[in-house]
């Protein structure tokens, strides 16, 4: 199984110094991945006030404008540059270093600038969501078919528990043939779990699966694994609801 997860807003700043290019997964990626970082640290540096507008910062959050330089800006791992509620609840800081290598190789990231990466990729800041529009086009019109094929690369003939929101689950279509379960939260009475909730969960149950680093062939070997875990899970056709 691999499971693909959404990012995060908010990103912790900092890392190891790097010079050169990234090295990161899936490199059927990386024209667009390097067009886009040219197009919007360009944008930041050369009309900062259109910039707020295009990525929709605010006064108070004006800055993250400086996010945007990739020049050998420092980098450390995906699963540690993302901070909101679903990754604070991985607990990655108590990861094994055998954890980590199975996450790395189980648990990937749509980034809206770096496409579908390893939670191992080491990536720098940055500032950019699935809905903005650079020069006044769409992400998914500068990505075309790059994240599909990436995402046919990272599924490697395996199964895909999709837990991504719903803007990137549009952004980047599961591509037909990739064997795939949508991961929903609900609550106890079968409604949509409230956005605090759905991340948290998630962030637990990767938590959980990467502290058993399980084999799960199947949807079904997912819910049965939970069982085990006191998590209830349940399989429906193409979506596997988390009932919290």
């Amino acid at each position: 199984m691999r499971i693909l997860l959404p990012p995060s807003e908010t990103k912790l700043r900092g890392g190891v110094p790097r010079s050169g290019p990234l090295n990161l997964s899936f490199p059927v990626q990386d024209v667009v991945r390097a067009d886009l970082q040219v197009a919007l640290e360009k944008l930041c540096r050369d009309n900062p006030a259109e910039a707020a507008r295009v990525l929709k910062l605010g006064p108070k959050s004006v800055d993250e404008l400086g996010n945007n330089v990739f020049s050998d800006a420092p980098v450390m791992p995906a699963i540690e540059r993302y901070t909101g509620v679903l990754y604070s609840a991985t607990d990655v800081a108590n990861w094994t270093a055998g954890q980590r290598t199975w996450a790395a190789e189980h648990v990937f990231i749509h980034s809206a600038l770096f496409g579908i990466i390893s939670s191992g990729d080491e990536i720098p800041t940055y500032r950019l969501s699935h809905d903005t529009r650079l020069g006044g086009v769409s992400l998914s019109a500068h990505w075309g078919r790059g994240l599909s094929d990436a995402v046919i690369d990272m599924a490697a003939g395996d199964w895909v528990l999709d837990a991504r929101s719903a803007g990137y689950r549009d952004l980047a279509p599961m591509p037909a043939g990739v064997r795939h379960c949508n991961l929903d939260v609900v609550s106890a009475n079968g409604g949509k779990a409230l956005n605090h909730f759905n991340k948290i969960h998630k962030g637990r149950l990767v938590a959980a699966l990467v502290a058993d680093s399980p084999r799960l062939s199947e949807p079904e070997s997912l819910v049965e694994w939970a069982l085990s875990r006191g998590l209830v899970l349940s399989a429906n056709n193409c979506t596997i609801q988390f009932r919290i």
